[in-house]
């Protein structure tokens, strides 16, 4: 993984090359692995800035300018539909930001090259009136708690969020919640037609649902890659981080975010002046060694079944019990909101 690493901060501004010439195989290796962690269109931005003599072969090249012409066509495509649906939703009468997706891609240098997957609209109104209008124009795929599958579009998968996400040990959970609620009144107004989160929104909500989809499956790098770009904009901008970390205390997410900070320092390069505590070494190599196992959202690591959960939850227990010990009673909780609010 060396090189990919090495090509990783390229990208990333970190070096100015590779440590030597990557065989055929390690570049088709790379390429593999590029998409496996979902940042294929990223690391074609650190293969431009390579010297001439470290470029990959050109049918390797020309594969990887392909997938990030459709990463490109893709982001455009949420832009466009993002400010569509802001718009039907404002007409009505409802306000709305954007989450992740092209939200957080407002933080990269070239923000087309973050590969989106859905839209992620965060709803502010009576849930109530929202879904009866919702339910009144178009398909409902999926309702829980704390969002509302919407096919709004045939190009373009939306989720339309009443809460940004959430944790499973109630007391932490609370405390996010009420952060959330402290947001829903800050907003940023982007270029392309819709509202964005603040950037210390982003530092806290980035982390948190990371943090959720490794105990529940599993992250790949373009999570973390998403969170140094939040990182280095706070060190940009000379955000005060102390509300921050404050946030994330209470929260119950520093012993994650100390592990990705060691991640970040490894594989990414990120300076220490980015660091938002001292990094966890071990806990940072348990959440790499996650990273590469199973890739984005642990898609690749063969356990997506009810089987596949409980492993997770198993191998996870050591490292944050006190959020895995919470999963199953809040899912029972779930359960019977589900059914009282059908």
């Amino acid at each position: 993984m060396i090189f990919f690493d090495e090509l990783l901060q390229v990208a990333l501004g970190r070096r100015e090359g590779l440590s030597r010439v990557p065989s055929v195989h390690e570049w088709e290796a790379m390429y593999d692995e590029a998409e496996r962690q979902a940042i294929v269109s990223l690391l074609l931005s650190g293969i431009e800035k390579l010297p001439v003599e470290q470029l990959p072969p050109m049918d390797v090249k020309l594969q990887w300018i392909g997938m990030t012409q459709m990463d490109e066509a893709t982001y455009k495509m949420h832009c466009e539909r993002a400010a569509e649906l802001t718009r039907r939703c404002r007409a009505v009468g409802f306000s709305s930001r954007v989450l992740k997706g092209v939200a957080i891609a407002r933080y990269y240098p070239e923000p087309e090259r973050r590969q989106c997957g859905d839209i992620d609209l965060w709803m502010f109104g009576r849930r109530k009136d929202v879904m009866k209008w919702f339910r009144s124009q178009y398909e409902i795929e999926h309702d829980v708690w704390h969002n509302a599958g919407v096919k709004l579009f045939e190009d373009v998968p939306v989720e339309v969020h009443f809460h940004p996400g959430w944790l499973w040990n109630p007391f932490h959970n609370r405390h996010l919640q009420k952060f959330f609620e402290y947001e829903s009144h800050e907003l940023v107004k982007s270029d392309l037609g819709f509202n964005v989160p603040r950037l210390e929104f982003d530092a806290v909500f980035s982390l948190a649902h990371t943090y959720r989809h490794l105990i529940a499956g599993g992250v790949g790098l373009r999570h973390i890659v998403d969170y140094y770009y939040v990182l280095k904009k706070c060190h940009t901008d000379s955000t005060d981080l102390t509300n921050i970390v404050q946030v994330l205390m209470n929260v119950g997410l520093m012993k994650f975010t100390a592990a990705v900070m060691w991640v970040l320092k490894d594989v990414c390069g990120m300076p220490d002046s980015f660091f938002l505590c001292e990094p966890n070494e071990k806990e940072g190599r348990f959440l790499l060694n996650e990273i590469r196992r199973g890739g984005n959202f642990g898609h690749y690591g063969g356990d997506e079944n009810e089987w596949g959960l409980v492993r997770q939850l198993v191998k996870m227990l050591p490292h944050y019990p006190s959020e895995v010990l919470w999963v199953v009673p809040w899912k029972c909780w779930h359960r019977c909101w589900r059914m009282v609010n059908r």
